[in-house]
This record gives C-alpha cells, structure tokens and sequence, in this order.
C-alpha cells in the first residue's frame, strides 16, 4: 500500500500571525471577488501563493503570478510569518462547520500527513474522476516555482479503528497550536491543529494508514502533479471514509440558452416514461430526497415553470459503476438526447454549474434560462466508482467543508 508518513511542517507562527487572516480555500474554488477580499485580509495571506493575480505585462518581463508565488513564500520564512517545525510530524485538524439549512455543527477529525504517490495502475489511492490539462498543468508550474505544497489532497481511509483512537487520544493530550474561526459558505468554520511527535503515536498512525486503501476525495489535479514530477511525497489530509463529517453537495446545471422550454421538456420525458409532478419550488428538494432511494429524480425550471421528473432505477443499458448515477443519467437521457448540450459545452458558456439552489432558481427565472436541481452523489457511490476504476461525469461531486490552504505547508524535495 501507498506509505504514509509524517513530514517536518512549515506553519505560520501564532506568535506573528492571526491565523484567520492567512487561510484560503483550495484555488478550485476562488473566484475573482473572494481571490480579492483575500488579497484584503493580510499581505501574507496564502491566496498569493496558491492562486496569485495575474497582471499586464506578466512574463514580458519574466515575471509571473507563479514567480510572484516563489517570491513571496521565500521572504515569509526568512522574516519569521512562517516557521519550519524541528522535526518530522503529523498534524491533527479538527474541522467544525455548518451545512446549509443546518444550526448544529458538525464536525470532521483527519490528519495531515505525507502520502506516497503511487501510479493509479496500483488500485492503491483510487480516484473517482479525471484530470484536465490545463488545471494539471498550472499546479505543476506552481509546484516547480515554490517547491512547495500549500493545499493538501484531501484522502479518505477505509476503516482503520486503531488509527481513529489513537488521533482522538492526541487531541485530547494538549493544547492545539493552531486556532482560527473563519467565513466558511454556509457560517463561520473552525480550524484546530495540533502536532503529534509522540514515536509510538506516529507509529500506530503511520503504519495504519499505510495499510488500507485510500480514496482521492478531493485534489485529483494535484495528486496528478505529484505523481508527474515524481515527488516521493505529497501532501494529504487522510479522514475516516464513513465519517459522517463527509458531506458531498450538488452541482447544479443551468442552460442560459435552451432550444426547449421546461414544458416541452416535461412532454418530451412523459413521452418517455418519466413520471412528471409540478411543485412549488419549495418543495422540489424535500421531494427529490424522498425520491432518491429509488428513483433518478430531477427538478427542472424556467421562467414559467417547475417541475419534478423521475423514473425507477433500473440496470442501466450502459454497463459500470459510473453510468448509473444520477448525474450520468442527467448528461446522457437529458442534456445530451433531448438539449444537444454535453459537459464541454461549460467551455462555451452554454453550460453552467451552480451550487446554490436559490441562485440556480433566480437566474432560471430571470434569464428566461433552464435550471436542473439534483440529488447529491453518495460517499457509496464514490466509492463502487473508484474500485471500478471508473471516473465519473464533470462535477459529480463537491465534497464539503474544503480543507484550505495554508494550515501546514510541506516542502517538495
């Protein structure tokens, strides 16, 4: 199995730095309006290395925003924002949150260690989808610049009962040295780190997860980078697979232009034996939920209407894992058979991928735009891809909370 060890971290020092101000979401998920209030937080906010700006006249002067990257980390550390750690760790976070519509928290326990990259062909690290060109190859560059990972692949462990005990023993020995409540999507997050040294701890951690299976939950892009520039390490964060602190959210879909209205859609799938109800928009989602055990549901709308489409999960005509989700049976009996769009039509604009249900709604309605509302994928259905070795269809999957970047950096020899 992949190793798993532990690593001499690089953090920012308490001492110097409110941790608040410094941490960013994996660059995946920065927009330009939050890549800029980042850049407002503090001068050495980690956004500047994971996802820095780019400006005019970048490269005809050899600079760029990956120049900019190594240019800031190297100053960081000399003054003293950021500190090695003495000797090799692993790092507990404790990750407490919010899910929408929700007032309790939950909460997820992982830790920070580094990973051996191993090749896919191993069915060692599993992936449940594929990586794009030009994602893969701004992470390389990144990478090649800093010699440093800021943003850790998010891996999830199959159950390892020795592993769990021994992390919440160590929590529970002393003080975290890390702390910080941030903004998160749906209310304040917070962070907890704390530095394991203990030999025996980082042995019964190490060598369990060096023996079970691991899934790539988030981070594909920069696994893949590893894996190109031979890394003997990559940084992860590893969390128990069935942890109920796993959320996965659903990407919406939304066509600004479609050469049907939502009615004619509705026809055209009654016609097909989709079972047709129209709701209130309220309650499309309860109604979706209630639908998912047995059905592909779906909830469709425009500027004049809004429905429910479902019909009995049934052994798909397609053979593998991958072609009965609900998102594959979407792309492929929908977007593709009925509105002629498939998922490289996002390039185009003519395919756009929301995460809020109520902006998906508004903009349905104003734009006159057809918006699909969907169910989210399972962690199961994750995981059967995976060991199928499959991938599944463009945002599948949006696993929540995002582990951000800049709580431990690892240095990449």
């Amino acid at each position: 199995m992949a190793r798993v060890s532990p690593f001499t971290g690089i953090r920012y020092d308490p001492a110097r730095i409110d941790l608040a101000d410094v941490l960013a979401p994996p660059y995946d998920v920065i927009g330009p309006e939050l890549q800029g209030e980042l850049y407002s937080r503090a001068l050495q906010n980690i956004v500047r290395v994971e996802l820095g700006k780019d400006y005019p006249g970048d490269a005809a002067d050899g600079a760029d925003r990956y120049s900019r990257a190594r240019d800031h980390l190297r100053p960081w550390l000399d003054q003293g924002f950021l500190m090695r750690d003495p000797e090799p760790s692993l790092y507990l976070h404790r990750h407490s949150f919010q899910l929408p519509g929700e007032r309790g928290l939950h909460s997820r326990l992982g830790c920070f260690a580094s990973v051996e990259p191993v090749a896919h062909e191993r069915r060692e690290v599993l992936r449940h989808e594929l990586t794009l060109s030009g994602p893969r190859e701004d992470r390389i560059r990144l990478l090649q610049a800093t010699r440093t990972q800021t943003s850790p692949v998010f891996l999830l462990y199959e159950e390892c009962p020795e592993v769990s005990v021994t992390m919440q023993e160590q929590v529970g020995l002393a003080e975290p040295v890390g702390d910080a409540v941030t903004d998160g999507e749906f209310g304040p997050e917070r962070h907890e780190l704390w530095r394991v040294t203990d030999p025996a701890a980082l042995a019964s951690i190490c060598d369990g997860l060096s023996n079970t299976h691991l899934y790539i939950a988030d981070g594909h892009h920069r696994y893949e980078t590893a894996l190109r520039l031979h890394l003997p390490g990559v940084l992860a964060l590893l969390a128990p697979l069935w942890d109920p602190g796993n959320v996965i959210l659903p990407t919406h879909r939304l066509l600004p232009k479609s050469r049907l209205s939502a009615d004619q859609l509705a026809t055209n799938l009654s016609g097909l034996g989709w079972d047709v109800a129209v709701l209130a928009w309220s309650a499309i989602p309860s109604r979706l939920a209630e639908l998912r055990p047995t059905h592909h549901a779906f909830g469709i709308l425009d500027s004049g209407s809004q429905f429910v489409v479902g019909r009995r999960r049934q052994a798909e005509s397609r053979p593998g894992a991958a072609a009965g989700l609900d998102v594959a049976v979407l792309d492929r009996e929908i977007m593709e058979a009925q509105l002629g769009v498939v998922p490289k039509d996002s390039e185009l604009g003519r395919l756009r991928y929301i995460r809020d249900p109520e902006e998906l709604a508004a903009q349905a309605r104003a734009r006159a735009a057809l918006g699909f509302l969907l169910n989210p994928t399972s962690v199961e259905e994750m995981v059967e891809v995976a060991l199928a070795g499959e991938a599944m269809p463009q945002k599948s999957t949006y696993f929540f909370p995002k582990v951000p970047a800049g709580l431990v950096l690892m240095e990449a020899k």
